[in-house]
């Protein structure tokens, strides 16, 4: 992992990665209810992002919902981030989003839809893919980007990227 760091101190880095927008060749639309229309990103894609920026995390379920028929309705997963030399745990909710022909989904493939939406869930607690509910009014990513001074949205930005020991020995 790197970070920026400035007289010493650590900053920002990975939350400052996380809270970019995500690139809207990865975003699709996607019907939800009433005939809105939501934007959707993969879960290949978050996981990706995720991995990019902060490497490996560990995921649990935590409670498996059951429907009245004891079928697989919803999971509470636990989720634990590495984020800018801090160790982050969430736990989010994840639920079915799709049927298999209008019915339940096998045990398996449920749990899996379930574990995928709360890795999104997830995702968005940690600042990846927030803007996509926040829409025009998103803010985090300038907000954090002004705690970096030299970002590389300034003009003449030249980083100076430290391992995490070296930022820990100073």
């Amino acid at each position: 992992m790197f970070l920026y760091q400035e007289k010493g101190k650590r900053l920002l880095s990975d939350l400052l990665k996380l809270s970019k927008p995500i690139q809207p060749r990865f975003i699709s639309k996607v019907k939800a209810g009433g005939g809105f229309e939501a934007d959707y990103v993969k879960h290949s894609v978050i996981v990706e992002h995720l991995l990019g920026i902060i490497g490996p995390f560990d995921q649990e379920v935590k409670e498996i919902l059951r429907g009245p028929g004891g079928e697989v309705e919803g999971v509470v997963g636990r989720f634990t981030f590495q984020i800018d030399g801090d160790t982050v745990v969430i736990e989010e909710a994840g639920g079915v989003e799709r049927k298999d022909k209008g019915k339940a989904l096998p045990a398996g493939e449920a749990l899996k839809d379930c574990m995928s939406d709360a890795v999104k869930r997830a995702a968005s607690r940690i600042g990846l893919g927030t803007h996509l509910w926040s829409g025009p009014g998103y803010t985090l990513y300038d907000s954090l980007s002004k705690r970096v001074p030299d970002h590389p949205s300034k003009e003449g930005f030249v980083p100076k990227l430290v391992t995490e020991k070296e930022a820990t020995d100073e």
